[in-house]
């Protein structure tokens, strides 16, 4: 495990299963809810993931379980792996809740020793940037998946680069003041630092991270193979409409 895994398994582990009871739920009442209406909880890309029924699946950086329990309530075989023991332990709670079963793998995803198992890999919310080497995720992906397996990755969109202020959901005044352009890894706040401390009185461990360009994104996954389908982008969350906030970038793999 390098230095930037090492540095983000401890943001990642500090109180986040306490972030995910305060955000979603108690497990049982989230549980409720996903056996209700497990689509839901897919809804931006059920289309894209298509039938999931036996289907295997691997949530990568699924952290607290809620896309991969709605994907195992409509008959999904689903492997989670993330480098947090809070998240597994929460994910675990609801899934147990739910009577469904999911494999919670915690490790460095880059040190995963799997090969031409599933049918589908799925990353969703912020995930590229937890890595310093794009080609080497890409690389793992493509190696994980079976021929025809299918990519669904949804992220943050690169165009926050250039932003002073990173955070989409944060509503406040945007201001350019970011280097599209840059390489460096940057520290940065773990997601729910301002939700847990929000009286700034606590010294929550930091993240280090990476932000790509999309050139940078597409071509790592297109040179170790991928067969681009779509790049879908879209806006952010907040009131900003007419600024890109996120994308999906839909790829198989034909080797």
């Amino acid at each position: 495990m390098n230095n930037q895994s090492k540095t983000n398994k401890e943001a990642w582990s500090h109180r986040a299963k306490e972030f995910w009871i305060k955000d979603l739920g108690e497990p049982q009442t989230v549980a409720k809810d996903m056996t209700k209406r497990p689509k839901y909880y897919l809804r931006r890309h059920i289309d894209l993931l298509g039938e999931v029924n036996q289907k295997s699946i691997i949530n990568i950086l699924g952290s607290c379980g809620k896309k991969a329990i709605p994907l195992a309530l409509l008959g999904a075989n689903v492997t989670i792996v993330d480098i947090s023991e809070d998240n597994k332990e929460y994910a675990m709670d609801v899934a147990r809740e739910a009577n469904v079963d999911i494999n919670f793998i915690v490790s460095d995803f880059l040190e995963l020793n799997t090969y031409n198992k599933y049918d589908l890999a799925y990353l969703e919310g912020g995930i590229l940037h937890y890595f310093s080497d794009i080609e080497k995720v890409a690389k793992k992906i493509y190696s994980l998946l079976k021929r025809e397996g299918k990519l669904v990755l949804n992220d943050f969109h690169p165009f926050r680069k250039v932003l002073k202020e990173r955070n989409i959901f944060k509503g406040e005044k945007l201001e350019l003041g970011g280097d599209y352009f840059s390489s460096e890894l940057e520290q940065g706040e773990v997601a729910y630092e301002r939700i847990l401390n929000n009286k700034g009185d606590e010294e929550f461990p930091k993240c280090l991270l990476r932000y790509w360009t999309m050139g940078e994104i597409i071509t790592a996954f297109a040179s170790v193979g991928f067969v681009v389908e779509k790049l879908i982008e879209g806006p952010r969350f907040d009131e900003h409409k007419n600024i890109p906030g996120e994308f999906t970038l839909v790829a198989t793999k034909k080797e």
